[in-house]
């Protein structure tokens, strides 16, 4: 951005003009006023450096005595990335009488054992949560914003762009997705089998699958149906004995011929169905639980092929804005300084992240294909 002062040359560097006052922006662009930086009588820019696709560059300032105006300094990444890092934020209240209330309940952090009674640390460990749903939610499914250019179409409220990052089922290579209507064990064999010509000159061929609870049903109904052929000595899914039998097990590895290795784990954002509101056209469950999200857990290089990348210092950042109280007490004295007359507080978290897949061609998707399900569906009616 151009400040007060700024001197500007055109395409021919013998014409100049000065930046005068603060922009200000007209719909998606912004409107500069300039003055011919010689001031002469006669002084004029010709038209054929004013006409669309013209650019300027900055040659330097100029200000008069006693003024308090400055030009500023442009920063830009010196490096280039594949994806960019975005910045999440959440804040949440705590008033004044809250910070002292009660709860019946007592609460226990899971993971630091503190244990307390009082409200506003409820509210705290409720906002944590929330931010890691949020973040966990956004490495997932975050959609790049970024023109091939590098620049954004996006603009917050102060004018500057905001970048999103591209989540890790986005840098997914587009030829690794792929749809099924009916999961069999020979579909992932072969599915898998391309996924491992990635990985040539490795012996890692352990892959891990997201899924929801009905992609697990589904690859526990394949392997079954599988092992129904085989001669089985059971020694796990049928135990106790006499009038006290349980059957039960469930399989969750599928170790194929070359050395492949499957295991698949639960994600439960697959699940949600307030995220995903398409459902199987047959169980009503959402199409989403059926998925199956490939990744290489391996190391390339030396190097995790998945990692989440955070600026230094900047991974979580959390700070409060103190009225009548802060986390630590209420203020006592006329010389206690805070920064607003409210009887409260609020807590602010901050996080620059996002995530890399350093060889997007050894994961994959699987996505079940509902319409083809549904027609499916029909012609077994008809």
């Amino acid at each position: 951005m151009k400040m007060p002062g700024a001197i500007l040359n055109f395409d021919n560097i013998n014409f100049q003009v000065r930046v005068n006052g603060l922009p200000y922006q007209d719909g998606s662009t912004w409107v500069y006023e300039v003055y011919v930086a010689e001031g002469f009588a006669g002084s004029y820019i010709p038209v054929e450096y004013l006409l669309p696709g013209r650019q300027v560059s900055r040659l330097g300032s100029a200000y008069e005595e006693y003024s308090d105006e400055a030009d500023i300094i442009n920063y830009q990444t010196p490096f280039k990335m594949r994806n960019h890092l975005q910045t999440l934020r959440l804040t949440y209240d705590i008033t004044g009488d809250a910070y002292s209330t009660v709860l019946a309940i007592q609460l226990t952090d899971p993971e630091t054992g503190k244990k307390s009674y009082l409200w506003s640390d409820y509210q705290y460990w409720l906002a944590l949560r929330e931010w890691k749903k949020r973040e966990e939610k956004e490495l997932l499914f975050a959609h790049s914003n970024r023109n091939a250019d590098g620049t954004y179409n996006l603009k917050g409220t102060n004018g500057r762009p905001v970048p999103t990052m591209a989540g890790l089922f986005e840098q997914i290579a587009p030829a690794n997705v792929r749809y099924y209507t009916t999961l069999t064990t020979e579909l992932l064999e072969d599915y898998l089998f391309d996924l491992c010509y990635n990985l040539i000159g490795t012996n890692e061929r352990k892959f891990i699958a997201l899924t929801g609870e009905m992609g697990i049903r589904e690859f526990d109904r394949i392997l079954k149906e599988k092992a129904a052929g085989f001669t089985v000595v059971d020694t796990k899914f049928i135990t106790g004995s006499g009038q006290e039998l349980t059957l039960g097990g469930q399989f969750t590895t599928y170790k194929m011929v070359n050395g492949i290795e499957l295991t698949v784990k639960r994600c439960a954002l697959f699940d949600n169905m307030e995220m995903f509101r398409t459902l199987h056209p047959l169980t009503g469950k959402p199409l989403m639980s059926y998925t199956f999200l490939f990744v290489d857990l391996g190391m390339r290089d030396g190097q995790a092929n998945i990692v989440k990348v955070c600026r230094k210092g900047r991974e979580f950042v959390q700070w409060c804005t103190g009225g009548s109280v802060i986390p630590s007490g209420y203020g006592n004295s006329i010389n206690t300084l805070r920064s607003n007359s409210r009887d409260g507080y609020q807590v602010h978290f901050l996080g620059e992240e996002g995530i890399m897949l350093r060889n997007p061609l050894s994961c994959g998707i699987l996505y079940c294909d509902a319409e083809d399900s549904e027609s499916m569906a029909v012609e077994s009616k008809d």
